[in-house]
């Protein structure tokens, strides 16, 4: 028997919404309202398990903190307009959205990368920039700027490699330290761009135990904001093996 996927394209995500093609969409605008609820550094797991439509899920609740969000410049004002005609079924009218700035991180994509941290930062900075580039003359663009010294193209592994270089650690002792870059850059972020910060986390049990690890245990120190939420679309028994693989039973 054949089987029929309708993958999470752009188009897709859309119409699906729009049309609650999929049934689903009562239950990603409840989503969307709790994600608009928290006043607190905050992770959430959306548990399921392979092929259960996570990343659809997760990226139509993206869409809809995207088209609730003035600040985000490059999204089509017809799609953004369907998107809230459709938020108006399920969101009561009294209730407003906060402006959210959401991004999406494939951790299975990027696990060959050698540092997750970076890897995450990079994939912000990129998504971010892309939607709503960052103007030339003001503060969060010296912090981007600083980033980019550390993060000087899409593979960090070549990124550690080229900081052996004395110039290179130069730069990162005039910026105090990739640490606290990262953190001032989230803070200007945040200041110009919205209320809060969603980092949704996909195919995290999908990737290599170490790096699984590393990216959990990284996020804990380096994205302790309050106005930060994480999200982690996972199959929460497979992460348990990523885990024990790595740690042992």
């Amino acid at each position: 028997m054949k089987t029929y996927e309708i993958l999470p394209t752009d188009k897709n995500l859309v119409q699906t919404l729009i049309d609650d093609t999929i049934g689903r969409d009562s239950d990603v605008f409840r989503f969307v309202n709790i994600l608009n609820s928290i006043d607190c550094s905050y992770s959430v797991a959306l548990d399921g398990r392979w092929g259960s439509g996570k990343t659809f899920f997760v990226k139509q609740a993206k869409l809809v903190l995207d088209a609730n969000n003035e600040h985000l410049a490059v999204m089509d004002a017809d799609v953004r307009k369907k998107v809230l005609t459709s938020c108006q079924k399920f969101i009561p009218a009294n209730s407003e959205l906060q402006p959210q700035v959401c991004v999406y991180y494939d951790a299975w994509e990027n696990d060959n990368d050698g540092d997750p941290i970076l890897s995450l930062v990079y994939s912000i900075l990129q998504q971010v920039d892309a939607e709503t580039p960052f103007p030339k003359d003001n503060k969060i663009f010296e912090k981007v700027a600083a980033l980019a010294d550390c993060i000087t193209g899409k593979s960090t592994t070549a990124v550690l490699e080229s900081m052996k270089s004395d110039s290179v650690l130069d730069d990162l002792r005039k910026s105090k330290s990739i640490h606290s870059t990262i953190v001032e850059f989230l803070d200007h972020l945040l200041e110009e761009r919205a209320d809060r910060l969603v980092v949704i986390i996909d195919e995290l049990d999908r990737c290599k135990p170490n790096y699984a690890v590393q990216l959990l245990e990284k996020i804990k120190h380096y994205f302790d904001n309050e106005r930060i939420t994480f999200v982690f679309a996972v199959n929460l028994q497979e992460l348990q093996h990523t885990i024990s693989n790595y740690y042992g039973n």
